[in-house]
């Protein structure tokens, strides 16, 4: 007859490692929390059997060890030293997964399930080319950043970005139209020219909360700098007088 109360420790140990291995904890960051216990009953099972199988190696091959191993628990109960193994294995299991990069887990995590948000910070994170980094972001307090990610938090907790800013300025409340206040650009290039650039995040990384961000798009110069000069031309146009000839 199958002892149910020796199932609890598989079953703690899955939880365990789900919650150790970085890629399945950034994963149940983005999931319904009730699937935990059943992802838990699922990876309980598949360290049962590598378990199992560690214990048959012992067994045949290094009975020493096993007997050292059962002799560090002090309480004789069919199946228990089974089940003590299964549930120690399983943060070790973790550990030596996440040998493996975080932002290789993470960036696997935001394709599957982040947002379109995720996906442009991530995108702008991992570009190698300026143009392809920079985003306009505009909190709901209607300021406006233009720059590129420089650290996106993890998929637990408080979500955040830390953004390097070009310029930044505002939205106007009626038409929505950006108006630049503030120029960081050179800033930026004193940093480089004094070989500073590890001074870029400390000084001047701005860090915004996720649930603070209204818009986000990304941004190219070229175009802003096209659309604002034709913008300019139209306006001059309508300011300018009519010359009226009377027929």
């Amino acid at each position: 007859m199958p002892k149910l109360d020796l199932l609890l420790l598989p079953l703690l140990g899955g939880y365990w490692f789900l919650n150790t291995f970085n890629y399945t904890k950034f994963y149940h960051q983005r999931i319904e929390r009730q699937r935990l216990i059943f992802n838990s009953l699922i990876i309980g099972f598949f360290l049962s059997i590598l378990g199992l199988f560690v214990d048959y190696i012992l067994l045949h091959y290094f009975p020493h060890i096993r007997e050292f191993l059962g002799r560090l628990n002090p309480i004789e109960y069919s199946g228990l030293n089974q089940s003590l193994l299964i549930f120690g294995i399983s943060y070790p299991l973790a550990k030596a997964l996440n040998i493996i990069p975080k932002k290789y887990w993470l960036s696997l995590i935001i394709e599957k399930w982040g947002d379109d948000f995720e996906k442009l910070f991530w995108n702008s994170l991992k570009s190698k080319q300026d143009e392809d980094k920079l985003l306009m972001v505009t909190t709901n307090a209607n300021k406006v950043y233009v720059g590129y990610v420089n650290k996106i938090s993890k998929p637990i907790g408080n979500a955040h970005i830390t953004i390097i800013p070009y310029f930044s300025g505002y939205r106007d409340k009626e038409d929505q139209q950006f108006f630049i206040t503030t120029d960081y650009l050179s800033v930026l290039e004193n940093f480089v020219i004094n070989n500073n650039e590890e001074l870029i995040d400390k000084k001047m990384g701005i860090v915004i909360p996720r649930n603070e961000i209204s818009m986000l798009s990304k941004f190219n110069i070229s175009v802003f700098t096209a659309f604002n000069a034709h913008q300019e031309d139209t306006e001059r146009d309508e300011e300018e007088p009519r010359d009226e000839t009377l027929m």
